[in-house]
């Protein structure tokens, strides 16, 4: 039982280590294609990314203001990212942002895809397009 306990502190306090160093951080990066997040389109230019209420909540936005808000969920990799990027499905002609993945962690955030991304991926390919993003406190 004590091992039990010891195991689950263990695990709590690499997830709030993990929490900690992410919060504060900003991912920018210039999208040279209009994409779109969740159900919400946007324009090519540069953005920034940004953690809202924790680490589930990602707001995309532009100098322009153009704004996307989209719930994620976790994911993890076998290694490390390399470097900070965006990864995006492309479906025929569209964009979707798919994955934020930052510079020396395997986890990264995952978006959802929306109604227009299944509904595309449904009768077309789907190819992984990756951009170089840059991480800033």
């Amino acid at each position: 039982m004590k091992s039990l306990q010891a195991i689950a502190l263990g695990l709590g306090l690499l997830v709030v280590t993990a929490a900690a160093n992410a919060q504060g951080t900003t991912v920018r990066a210039n999208i040279p294609f209009s994409f779109v997040v969740g159900n919400q389109p946007l324009p090519a230019g540069e953005y920034e990314i940004k953690r809202m209420l924790g680490n589930d909540i990602l707001a995309i936005q532009d100098s322009e203001g153009n704004r996307a808000v989209a719930l994620t969920l976790a994911c993890e990799s076998s290694a490390p990212s390399e470097k900070t990027e965006l990864v995006f499905h492309r479906v025929g002609p569209y964009y979707f942002l798919w994955q934020v993945r930052t510079e020396g962690s395997s986890y990264g955030r995952q978006f959802q895809k929306g109604r227009m991304e299944a509904e595309e991926a449904s009768n077309q390919k789907t190819d992984n397009v990756v951009i170089l993003a840059e991480l800033t406190n």
